[in-house]
């Protein structure tokens, strides 16, 4: 068993959690776990319409949510880079 004495992974909050600290979780468990890939957005688009969305360990949620592992949906995951890439992108660049 992983984690310590209550059932929780190193490096997670499994506790109450909000979509932020979800998809936190998610990246410290792509640290530790190899051989995920993101879905597409094809892929996420259909979920989506069914409702549902994967999580990176392939719990089944809503897209807006997360597991009860503590992970962000890819929805989630994917929309927070999104975000972080337009949030870079605006930044003004440094004169060298």
């Amino acid at each position: 068993m992983n984690g310590d004495a209550s059932g929780r992974s190193p490096g997670r909050d499994t506790g109450p959690v909000d979509a932020e600290t979800a998809v936190r979780n998610a990246h410290a468990w792509f640290e530790t776990n190899s051989g995920w890939a993101p879905p597409d957005a094809e892929t996420v688009a259909e979920w989506s319409a069914d409702g549902v969305c994967r999580c990176p360990d392939e719990c089944l949620v809503a897209p807006d949510g997360w597991c009860e592992h503590g992970l962000a949906s890819w929805a989630l995951i994917l929309a927070a880079l999104e975000q972080e890439d337009a949030v870079r992108s605006y930044r003004p660049r440094s004169a060298h």
